[in-house]
C-alpha cells in the first residue's frame, strides 16, 4: 500500500476509470449489476496491470555489453580477415567457381581409360 509521500501508480488509477467504464456500458446494455460489477473488476484489473507494467521504469535493466578484447588492433584485425576468408558466402563463391557437379562429373573417376604418356618415345 501506498505510503503518505508516495503518490498511487498510475496503473491503479486507469484501473479504476476502466472499472467504472465497463460497468456502465455492460448495465446499460442490459446486464444484471452484479454481473457488470463483476466483469468491470476483471478488465479494470486486467487493464490497471497492463498500464501498470507498460508505465513502469525497470532500472536494473542494462544493456549487456561486450567485453573488450586486451589483443591490439593488429591481431582483431588477423582474426577479422580470417573469419572472412572461410565464411559461408566466400565458399559458396568458391563452390560455383569449381565446375558444376553432374552426372557426368560424378561417374568420369570411374569410366575415364588411362591416356598413353606422349612424352616417352618408343625405340
Amino acid at each position: 500500500m501506498a505510503t503518505k509521500g508516495e503518490p498511487v501508480s498510475k496503473g491503479f488509477a486507469v484501473g479504476l476509470q476502466i472499472w467504472l467504464l465497463f460497468l456502465i456500458s455492460l448495465y446499460a446494455l442490459g446486464y444484471p449489476a452484479l454481473f457488470s460489477i463483476a466483469l468491470g473488476a476483471v478488465g479494470g484489473t486486467a487493464s490497471g496491470f497492463i498500464v501498470d507494467w507498460w508505465l513502469s521504469k525497470d532500472e536494473n535493466i542494462e544493456p549487456t555489453r561486450r567485453r573488450v578484447h586486451d589483443d591490439g588492433v593488429e591481431n582483431i584485425a588477423r582474426s577479422r580477415q580470417r573469419r572472412r576468408v572461410n565464411s559461408a558466402l566466400q565458399q559458396r563463391k568458391r563452390r560455383r567457381e569449381q565446375e558444376p557437379v553432374t552426372l557426368k562429373t560424378l561417374t568420369r573417376p570411374f569410366f575415364q581409360r588411362e591416356q598413353p604418356n606422349k612424352t616417352e618415345e618408343v625405340d
